[in-house]
């Protein structure tokens, strides 16, 4: 579908042509026989009754009659007025009643183009001179009319700040505005009426630099080769610029428009970049959404395990504490001192941190002794599963690690707090081997219990999966999917193998550099 020109205001207004007399006053005669001689004329009659009308009115006349009584009447100037006036294209006629012949002469002299009087109006040959005069007015009103219509179309092009080109019917160049003659100087000899659209692409081209092998060459080449729709293109100084190509009614040609948009292109970029940086920002909200939530999740999850400690142990001491001995008090009530500190630790750490503001995990790395944290953690899921055995498989007394001590102790607890919640409380044997090379540290920890399908072991770290085999026993499925991203922030490892009712086996790496000196104590 081809776009077609729209001008803002009727270029093609009709308007019907005026006989105008002047001074007809008394009887009309004059009037009486101009209606007589117009039967097959599409004309108006008009009698101005001002000079000031006459005037406004001559514009649009084909013939305009004025009655001259005498040589000195005040009448006679007007034909000298009407001829200073641009655009006026009618014959003036004086009318008069003066039989003196010189002073017929004064008044045609006045710049009138004819005189006559009604005697002559009346003959059969005036009638044919007047019908000749009348369609000679006719013609140079029309003529006028489509001269101020092209004044006009130009005058809208002037003012435009586009560039225009206008090309006729068989897409040669009828028109070329100064802004198209700015954009492209080089090329002004080309641009003149009559030159075919091929050379003015081939110009236009030229001056841009726009070789045949140049991906831009081929689209414009399509452009102005059908003078139909838009295209953009950059020039190699940054300026954008779109073209149109816009059919004029009845087949008379088509008008090009080239427009700078250049700001748009830039204000157009801005904008994406304004929308691209909004949703990041959109993206990085989501994302600490998502990892607040997550934060929360997490640190219910670990305030869990100190608490059951807690509660497990005064539970016991509630029920048994008279017949315990002091020694056994003491271990109960230091065990219940022990969580509640890592508790407070863990608030602490969670209050000071960055955590509550981003949800984002950052590592403090500190040195502490591996063995004794993971001693501390076996006794204390020895006192809250008696019926379970968990053995300690550690070849040195000591292991000093530079770690995150706080996500150390998270995944550990995890993994062995797992271990014996799906192990059976009378048969269940959980078994934690530790070892280690200059480079890393590997755990191993290990049980008897239900065990999971090995299709679903690729989705064992995935937050809040649960096995089928976890049916019956309480959990959230957040737990392991924490431990895989501390281990991740700590840049090492965690694998699992299991089958159904053999148990499963978690295998932690983590990279660590150990002094010399404490592979030395070791040995």
């Amino acid at each position: 579908m081809s776009n077609s020109f729209s001008s803002p205001v009727d270029l093609r207004k009709k308007t019907t042509p005026v006989i105008s007399i002047y001074g007809d006053t008394g009887d009309k005669q004059l009037t009486q026989l101009i209606w007589e001689l117009i039967p097959e004329f599409n004309v108006s009659v008009s009698a101005p009754q001002t000079i000031e009308a006459l005037v406004d009115e001559a514009y649009n006349s084909a013939v305009v009659f004025v009655v001259v009584d005498e040589a000195n009447s005040e009448n006679i100037q007007i034909a000298e007025t009407l001829s200073q006036i641009p655009g006026v294209v009618a014959d003036i006629i004086a009318i008069t009643t003066e039989p003196d012949i010189r002073k017929r002469l004064h008044i045609l002299s006045a710049k009138f183009d004819a005189i006559y009087n009604l005697e002559i109006l009346q003959t059969k040959d005036f009638r044919q001179i007047f019908t000749h005069k009348l369609r000679k007015g006719i013609t140079r009103l029309r003529a006028r009319l489509q001269e101020d219509e092209y004044n006009a179309f130009l005058g809208f092009l002037s003012v435009s700040a586009d560039a225009f080109i206008v090309f006729d019917r068989q897409k040669r160049i009828f028109y070329v505005s100064q802004h198209y003659l700015k954009l492209y100087p080089k090329s002004r000899e080309v641009f003149e009426r009559g030159t075919p659209v091929q050379k003015v692409f081939q110009a236009i081209a030229y001056e841009m630099g726009v070789g045949q092998h140049d991906p831009r060459y081929q689209a414009a080449l399509e452009f102005w080769s059908n003078l139909s729709g838009q295209f953009e293109f950059r020039l190699d100084n940054g300026t954008h610029l779109r073209m149109t190509a816009v059919d004029l009614p009845h087949n008379q040609g088509t008008i090009v428009s080239t427009t700078n948009i250049t700001t748009y292109k830039r204000q157009e970029a801005e904008l994406a970049r304004q929308q691209d940086a909004l949703e990041r920002a959109l993206e990085a909200e989501q994302e600490a959404s998502s990892l607040q939530k997550q934060f929360i999740s997490m640190v219910s999850h670990e305030f869990r395990t100190p608490l059951a400690i807690v509660d497990g142990n005064a539970q016991i001491i509630e029920r048994l504490g008279k017949c315990m001995s002091d020694d056994e008090m003491k271990v109960r009530l230091r065990t219940i001192r022990a969580a509640v500190s890592r508790t407070v630790n863990m608030m602490e750490a969670v209050l000071s941190s960055n955590l509550l503001k981003t949800g984002k995990l950052d590592l403090n790395r500190e040195e502490f002794d591996l063995v004794e944290l993971l001693t501390q953690l076996c006794e204390e899921q020895s006192n809250l599963a008696r019926g379970h055995k968990i053995q300690l498989d550690v070849p040195f007394k000591e292991l000093i690690v530079n770690l995150d001590k706080k996500f150390v102790t998270i995944i550990l607890t995890n993994l062995l707090s797992n271990a014996v919640k799906f192990t059976d409380s009378e048969k269940g044997i959980v078994t934690i081997k530790l070892s280690h090379t200059l480079d890393n540290m590997t755990l191993v920890v290990s049980d008897n219990g239900v065990g999971i399908p090995k299709d679903e072991l690729p989705k064992l770290f995935t937050r809040f999966f649960r096995a089928s085999t976890s049916s019956g026993i309480p959990g959230s499925g957040v737990g392991l999917s924490l431990v895989h991203e501390l281990v991740n922030l700590h840049k090492g490892r965690i694998l699992v193998d299991s089958d159904v009712g053999q148990g499963c086996r978690f295998t932690l790496s983590l990279p660590q550099d150990f002094s010399l000196e404490h592979e030395v104590a070791n040995l």
